[in-house]
């Protein structure tokens, strides 16, 4: 598993944890798909960076391995060469896809060398496949204006030592890396293609976590474990796990997660699609909507989160609001990597790192990030993303003081 990459675009979410340790249902997305390989493999080796070693050494049973030299998908993979047996065959997976077991099966049942493929309605955003009518692979063209197919490479391959070689050839791409797919292309068709068409998301940017937790929501089943006070409505499909405490006068209407020792309530409305991770509290008259809230954050009082992304450990002060649909209803756009990024998406409201803090009555506009620990002042009205550790004062205040 490729899993050395800095996820900067996916920032402010991975200020403080590494790309596949971002949640999905409450579970850091690669032990998921951990517990989907090992039913096929014998070992799992993972190729991290220098950053975040502490939260890859939590994961029990697989190796760990540093990329130290070069950058991009080639060099990750030649990182573990040293570990490989010249007859191995092993899989190589991208360390941030969401994808069913399906498409493991599939690919380990191939004979010989293999890269998975599924269709997207998006296709120039990803490396699209073409392949003959024997479907073998004739090339893959990274992120083409003008796409010769909907089949784009889905991040997984069956490979043999004999990709170390084709490695050796290839040169820096024009982002400065070397790419595997760049090798891949170079064995040609030796390698099947295989058309998966099961769940399959490349969780880049923030507002893929939000549509990662709503496909698995969809698939998971009812269940609650939790305690209910008297005058709690639940409408619909809901999982509650151990622990959690639903107050009364609480409304809820599935499908919705809720995750362990998490304490919604009394008097909270809690809308379709809210993943709600570990030991959150939501509190007394807060409304959350289609929003993942990841543990230990508090949402105490007198708020709403709509389609949003709030990190750990975030406090929000009574009255904080994430303002999630722009005057002109128009598509709502988001600064990635200091460009201007449409998300897809007519309501998306803030990505708030680890750690914030808000005051009382802060508002917080559409498709805003604001950075890990950055205290937003009382009052504030935030317009535009927020450092990491910045200290964003409103308007009012500035001027009081002259500054």
């Amino acid at each position: 598993m490729l899993a050395a990459g800095k996820g900067e675009r996916l920032e402010p979410i991975t200020h403080t944890r590494p790309k596949p340790f971002v949640p999905v249902l409450d579970t850091p997305l690669i032990l998921r798909n951990i517990r989907i390989v090992k039913k096929y493999v014998n070992d799992v080796v993972i190729v991290i960076n220098s950053n975040h070693k502490e939260y890859f050494k939590l994961i029990e049973g697989v190796s760990l391995v540093e990329q130290t030299e070069g950058k991009g998908t080639a060099a990750a993979l030649r990182a573990v060469k040293k570990y490989l047996e010249r007859d191995d065959e092993f899989l190589v997976i991208y360390g941030d896809l969401l994808f069913e077991e399906e498409a493991v099966e599939k690919i380990v049942n191939t004979h010989g060398e293999a890269i998975l493929a599924t269709e997207s309605d998006d296709p120039k955003k990803y490396g699209v496949i073409v392949k003959d009518s024997e479907n073998r692979l004739v090339r893959i063209v990274e992120k083409p204006e003008n796409p010769p197919s909907k089949l784009i490479n889905a991040g997984i391959y069956k490979l043999t030592y004999d990709i170390f070689s084709y490695i050796d050839k290839i040169v820096l791409s024009s982002r400065g890396e070397l790419e595997l797919t760049d090798a891949v292309n170079l064995i040609g068709n030796k390698v099947k293609v295989v058309t998966y068409n099961g769940i399959w998301l490349d969780i880049g940017r923030p507002w893929d976590l939000i549509e990662a937790n709503k496909v698995l929501l969809d698939k998971e089943k009812d269940r609650n474990l939790g305690v209910m006070e008297e005058n709690v409505k639940i409408k619909g499909k809901a999982i509650i796990e151990d622990g959690v405490v639903i107050k009364s006068g609480t409304y809820i209407e599935g499908p919705v997660y809720i995750g362990k020792n998490s304490v919604i309530g009394p008097n909270a409305y809690i809308r379709p699609y809210s993943v709600i991770g570990s030991n959150v509290k939501v509190g007394a008259f807060n409304e959350i909507k289609e929003s993942v809230i990841m543990e230990n954050t508090k949402i105490p009082h007198l708020s709403y989160v709509g389609d949003s992304v709030i990190c750990e450990d975030v406090n929000f002060g009574a009255g904080t609001i994430t303002a999630n649909l722009r005057f002109d209803e128009k598509e709502v756009k988001v600064n990635i990597k200091n460009e201007r990024v449409g998300s897809g998406r007519k309501k998306l409201g803030a990505i708030v790192g680890a750690h914030v803090r808000t005051g009382i009555n802060v508002s917080i506009l559409p498709g805003v990030k604001i950075g890990a620990y950055a205290w937003i002042y009382p009052g504030a009205i935030v317009d535009r993303d927020v450092e990491k550790g910045e200290k964003f004062v409103p308007y009012y205040l500035r001027r009081s003081s002259g500054t």
